[in-house]
């Protein structure tokens, strides 16, 4: 994970040294689409989950040269690898989201933009899981849980102008859902939920609306 942290920043600093400062590539205005694939760079959460990847897809908007909107429907999936009083419990875990986030683009006119974003909405996720309690091997730990949560989050990154329809974005996001219980049959396991992705992404500006 840590390679791929690296190879992620190196992208990053790439993108932004080969900026082209005199060339324009932005619609002031128009619909697009979006896809973008995420990995965790880390999870806070009571369970532990290893392996966590998501794909979203989203229908935007951009206002003006700087503000755009999207609202984006998340899948995300992950292994959970123990939880607290079960450290070697497995199982799944998955959730299903809908967003809406707002973008602010910087270096208007550029190639290489920045930008910073913040957004939230509501997700389903669920939780399926089984293991020996640490104190007693005997007793089988099990949990099978469905939650409806709110959630919201924040980004940061750079987009490159490949051309003045098609973007493609290397970013950072922080989410954190509601923290609520999951159910077992120990009770409630308290339901920390938040994580720390980058992502890769592309945004397409749809011809027949293009200004």
């Amino acid at each position: 994970m840590k390679l791929a942290i690296l190879v992620f920043a190196a992208a990053c600093a790439s993108l932004l040294l080969s900026a082209n400062a005199d060339d324009v590539f932005d619609a002031e205005r128009g619909f697009y689409v979006a896809a973008r694939g995420y990995g965790s760079i880390g999870d806070q959460n009571n369970l532990i989950f290893e392996d966590s990847r998501e794909i979203a897809g989203a229908v935007g908007y951009r206002f003006n040269h700087s503000i755009r909107m999207e609202a984006e429907y998340g899948f995300r999936w992950a292994n959970i690898a123990g939880l607290n009083g079960a450290s070697t419990a497995s199982g799944d875990f998955t959730s299903r989201s809908m967003g809406m986030h707002a973008f602010y683009d910087f270096r208007n006119g550029k190639r290489i933009r920045p930008f910073l974003g913040a957004g939230g909405g509501a997700g389903v996720l669920d939780f399926t899981f089984s293991g020996p309690a640490d104190i007693n091997p005997d007793f089988i730990v099990v949990g099978e849980d469905t939650n409806s949560s709110a959630y919201w989050n924040l980004f940061a990154g750079a987009t490159y102008h490949v051309s003045d329809r098609f973007r493609l974005s290397l970013g950072t996001e922080y989410v954190s859902y509601s923290d609520q219980a999951v159910a077992s049959n120990l009770g409630g396991i308290d339901g920390i939920n938040r994580a720390y992705n980058f992502y890769i992404g592309t945004r397409w500006f749809l011809p027949d609306l293009f200004d």
